[in-house]
């Protein structure tokens, strides 16, 4: 059983995961959060209380005036461990800025008082004043809602959370197995099922599409699936679900249960979603972001973008197409804005990718999962999700 301080202090600054999950852990729960910050991170502290509060945990605020700036940083500590010289405090190392870590530890180990920090890859407790004590593994147990609200987002809505139904994994299978032959057909359907947005009525086939027999073999399979109903040379929807379905949310629908199923191997799965509709503050209006799947595993946030459309231009296989780099640009930005180093990008390409967007990708930290690699997909995300953190 690890220590278990009944305060612990916090820095606040570039990280909210290490702050929270500690406190959220059963075995290392404190009474009470101590949040050190100045003015300008009091948003970030209110999302941590947001989080901290319902559990259980009394949250108290200590501001400083002066984040970088290390003599009035030791004097505000200081002020903080002499008004709480009773009480059972230890140091959560984990965020701050520099200063504010070393002006912390030194007055936290003047005072001898138990200092620790979550690994960021390995989401251990490790313990700095004392290292014969052993570390340990934080407890998974922060779900999503509650994930996003301590990284100052709020979960808008989100998708069905039931696996998928055997026959459309059946449908979703054949797709990825038949990819070669049917790159080019999910493209003509996918602008199909587009222009159905809102009528759930497409356009009129032409006589070329109306003669491929890729593209009908393709529509067959999901009017058998009642996905679709083709008839008088139009797709017909039954609803707004089938026609997402249809503009490439299948790709979607397939990565989810694959994720799904991967819980019985990899119990370190703790929460997962899809269409998860993300809302952010942005000066005082609310800015709305997509994730096609994200799930927590061992307290990081992997955040996966599904795309089915070509990325790369007709003309030119190699020439840089802004698709790809726009997908690309949103999963680095969440991923700066939901956890930075506890957060894993992954853009998953029904459509092979040009050598722009692969380079893009290795630049911005972003894996990548296309084309014939779909083969694979299953073995290849529980390979993502097992490998250590640094190594992805």
């Amino acid at each position: 059983m690890p220590l278990k301080p009944k305060v612990h202090v916090c820095l606040l600054y570039n990280t909210a995961t290490a702050n929270v999950t500690p406190a959220l852990d059963p075995a290392f729960q404190p009474e009470e959060v101590i949040l050190v910050h100045n003015a300008e991170q009091q948003y970030r502290a209110d999302s941590l209380a947001a989080v901290l509060k319902p559990a259980g945990i009394k949250v108290t605020h200590w501001l400083v005036n002066d984040i970088w700036q290390l003599d009035s940083l030791r004097d505000r500590l200081l002020d903080l461990l002499v008004a709480r010289e009773d009480d059972d405090l230890a140091l959560n190392a984990s965020g701050g800025t520099r200063p504010m870590n070393m002006a912390a530890y030194e007055i936290f180990r003047e005072f001898g008082c138990p200092i620790f920090f979550v690994h960021p890859h390995t989401d251990e407790v490790n313990w700095l004043h004392d290292r014969t004590l052993p570390s340990f593994n934080v407890a998974d147990r922060i779900k999503l809602p509650s994930f996003l609200r301590a990284h100052g987002a709020e979960l808008g809505s989100i998708g069905a959370r039931t696996g998928v139904k055997p026959p459309l994994r059946r449908l979703t299978d054949a797709l990825i197995r038949e990819a070669q032959d049917l790159a080019k057909p999910l493209s003509a359907l996918n602008w199909l099922a587009q222009q159905a947005e809102g009528s759930l009525v497409s356009p009129e086939l032409t006589d070329r599409q109306l003669r491929w027999d890729a593209l009908t073999h393709l529509l067959s399979a999901l009017e058998n699936e009642n996905i679709l109903e083709f008839r008088r040379g139009r797709l017909y929807f039954p609803d707004e679900d089938a026609r997402f379905f249809a503009n490439g949310g299948w790709l979607e629908s397939h990565v989810f249960g694959l994720i799904y199923g991967l819980r019985t191997r990899i119990p370190k799965i703790q929460d997962i979603g899809r269409s998860v509709e993300i809302l952010r503050d942005s000066g005082g209006h609310a800015v709305k972001n997509e994730l096609d799947v994200a799930f927590l595993c061992n307290n990081h946030l992997y955040i996966i973008e599904c795309k089915t459309k070509r990325f790369q231009a007709k003309a030119d296989p190699e020439q840089f197409d802004t698709h790809g780099a726009d997908a690309l640009y949103k999963l680095d930005t969440l991923k700066g804005l939901l956890g930075d180093v506890h957060t894993q990008p992954l853009l998953v390409s029904y459509q092979p990718l040009s050598t722009w967007d692969r380079q893009r990708a290795k630049d911005l930290g972003v894996q990548l999962c296309s084309a014939d690699q779909l083969q694979r997909l299953g073995s290849w995300l529980e390979h993502w999700i097992s490998i250590p953190v640094e190594a992805s």
